[in-house]
C-alpha cells in the first residue's frame, strides 16, 4: 500500500489537502502529529510560516493544484503570526509564560528488556500502596503517605530510565475497574511528559502523586452519576463536587504535601476559564495541574469508561489537539503529544505492506520508526516478527523471509496508520507477555525479594503471565 504523494509549495496549500510529509523533520515544527488534514486558514498560515514546501497525500484529501507550482516568496518564511490572527488573540493567551523545556536532560534510555523487572516490581508496590491508601482515605483513616511517596519515586525513576516498561505493564490490566486504571495510566502519561520537558524528579513525584489522587473524591459520588454519559445541569454540578471532596479528604492528613493537593484541586481548570471548581484561566492555573489535566483528558479519550478496549491513539491525539489554546495552552498540548508520540507503546498499527503489528519499543529521537512486532493474527501464540523500522533494509529482509511479498515492492516500509483495537481479535495484554520473553525472570525477581503477599493481592495483574508461562513450559 504505497502513499500517493505530490509536492506542493506552501503558498499553494489549500484547505482540504492532506499533508503527509514536510521539507524538514516534524520535530522541528509546531505540528505534533505526522500527517493531518488541512481544515482551516490557521493551519495553512502555520505551514507557510514554517515550511517552504510539503508533500500531500492525494488519496486522503484534495489533490494537488494543476499547473506550475510556484516557490514561496522569501518574506513568507518568517515565523510570524499573520496580522488578522494577531487581532484575534484572546486575553488568556498572553497570560501564561511559555513552558520551560530542558532538552536532553534524560538522554540515557535503558533497554526495555533490562528495565522490565524493575518496572514490574515498582508497579506491584505502587498498586498495592495506592489501593490501600485509596481505601483508607475514603474511610477517613490515616494512611502510610511515606510508603506511597516512596513507591511514586520508584515509578518516576523507572519511567526516567525507560518509559516503555511501565506502559507495557499497565496494558496488562486494561479490563480492570476504570477509575483505578485511569488514575494509574494518567499518572504515567503525566510523568512521561515531565520527563520529555526535563522536569526535575522532585516535581515529577509531586505531579505523579497528585495525578494518582486526583479522583479520590469520586468515592463520595453515586456510581450511577459516575457512569452517566449525558448529565443535566444539576447532575453536572453534583458531579463536579468530586474535586472539592478530594481536596477536603486530603487536607485532613498533615503529611500530604500542599503541592500535591494543588494538583488535585486545579486539574479540572481550563485555560479559557471554562473549567471547575473555581473557573481559573491562563497562568492562574498551576503548571503541574495543567499537565495532570492534559494527561487525564488524553487517557479518558484513549480509554473510554464504557469501552473494554482502548481506541486508536490518533483519535485521542486529534481530540486533544483540538483543545489547544482553549482548554489547555497550545505549547503544552503540542509538547505532550510529542512526548507520547503518535504511536505510543502498545499501539496496534498497519504497515505499508498491509501487515498488522504492535509497537513494542520506542526510540525517543525517532518516534516514527519504532520497533514493531508483526503478528500472525491466525495464531497469535505462534509469536511475531520483530522489526526495527529504523533499519528498513533489515526489516524488509525479515518480512520477505517470512513470505511477505509486498515487502519488496512498497516504496517505503513504514507505519501506514494506527488501528482501533476493538476491530481486531487481538489481546494486547497477551501479546505483551509474548514479547517480554524474560517474564519468568521478572516473576522470579519479585518472589526472591519477598513480596509474595503483594503478588497474591495482584493476582489479576500476573494471571496472564503465569498462564502463558505454563503454556510454554
Amino acid at each position: 500500500m504505497s502513499i500517493k504523494q505530490a509536492k506542493v509549495f506552501t503558498n499553494d496549500i489549500q484547505v482540504g489537502m492532506f499533508v503527509s510529509c514536510l521539507d524538514r523533520p516534524w520535530s522541528q515544527t509546531s505540528f505534533p502529529i505526522q500527517g493531518f488534514l488541512v481544515r482551516g486558514q490557521e493551519e495553512v498560515n502555520a505551514l507557510c510560516s514554517q515550511c517552504n514546501y510539503v508533500f500531500i497525500d492525494v488519496s486522503k484529501g484534495r489533490g494537488a493544484i494543476t499547473g506550475t507550482l510556484s516557490p514561496k516568496p522569501q518574506s513568507v518564511l518568517k515565523n510570524k503570526i499573520p496580522i488578522e490572527q494577531e487581532q484575534q488573540v484572546k486575553p488568556w493567551r498572553n497570560s501564561v509564560s511559555p513552558i520551560d523545556v530542558k532538552s536532553n536532560v534524560y538522554q540515557q534510555v535503558v533497554p526495555l528488556r533490562k528495565e522490565v523487572a524493575h518496572a514490574a516490581k515498582a508497579l506491584l508496590h505502587l498498586r498495592g500502596q495506592y489501593t490501600l491508601a485509596a481505601k483508607q482515605i475514603s474511610k477517613g483513616k490515616d494512611f502510610d503517605y511515606r510508603s506511597l511517596k516512596d513507591s511514586v519515586a520508584d515509578m518516576v525513576n523507572s519511567v526516567v530510565r525507560c518509559p516503555d516498561a511501565f506502559t507495557w505493564l499497565l496494558r496488562l490490566r486494561l479490563k480492570d475497574q476504570y477509575t483505578h486504571d485511569h488514575s494509574m495510566r494518567s499518572a504515567l502519561w503525566a510523568v512521561q511528559f515531565a520527563r520529555h520537558i526535563g522536569m526535575n524528579k522532585e516535581d515529577m513525584s509531586v505531579l505523579c502523586m497528585g495525578t494518582l489522587l486526583k479522583d479520590i473524591g469520586k468515592v463520595k459520588l453515586a456510581n450511577s452519576l459516575l457512569r452517566k454519559k449525558d448529565r443535566n445541569d444539576e447532575e453536572m454540578a453534583e458531579y463536579q463536587k468530586f474535586v472539592s471532596y478530594g481536596v477536603d479528604m486530603l487536607k485532613r492528613f498533615k503529611r500530604v504535601d500542599t503541592s500535591v493537593i494543588s494538583v488535585v484541586k486545579y486539574h479540572c481548570e481550563h485555560h479559557d476559564g471554562t473549567g471547575f471548581p473555581e473557573g481559573l484561566d491562563g497562568g492562574k492555573i498551576p503548571l503541574l495541574a495543567r499537565i495532570a489535566g492534559i494527561a487525564t483528558v488524553y487517557d479518558a479519550c484513549s480509554n473510554p469508561r464504557e469501552s473494554a478496549d482502548p481506541v486508536a491513539p490518533s483519535r485521542a491525539v486529534n481530540i486533544l489537539y483540538k483543545m489547544r489554546d482553549k482548554q489547555y495552552p497550545e505549547d503544552l498540548v503540542i509538547k505532550f503529544i510529542q512526548s507520547i508520540g503518535l504511536y505510543p507503546t502498545g499501539t496496534l498499527v498497519e504497515l505499508t505492506t498491509g501487515d498488522i503489528g504492535v509497537i513494542v519499543e520506542q526510540y525517543p529521537s525517532s518516534r516514527l520508526s519504532p520497533k514493531v512486532a508483526v503478528l500472525n493474527l491466525d495464531k497469535a501464540s505462534d509469536g511475531y516478527i520483530l522489526l526495527d523500522l529504523k533499519d528498513e533494509t533489515a526489516s524488509r529482509k525479515a518480512l520477505m523471509k517470512a513470505g511477505q511479498k509486498k515487502a519488496e515492492s512498497v516504496e517505503t516500509l513504514a507505519i501506514a496508520r494506527d488501528l482501533d483495537p476493538s476491530g481486531y481479535d487481538v489481546d494486547l495484554s497477551f501479546i505483551s507477555t509474548i514479547f517480554m520473553k524474560n517474564t519468568r525472570k521478572v516473576l522470579g525477581s519479585i518472589l526472591v525479594d519477598g513480596v509474595k503477599e503483594s503478588i497474591n493481592k495482584e493476582a489479576n495483574f500476573i494471571g496472564r503471565i503465569k498462564s502463558y508461562l505454563r503454556s510454554t513450559g
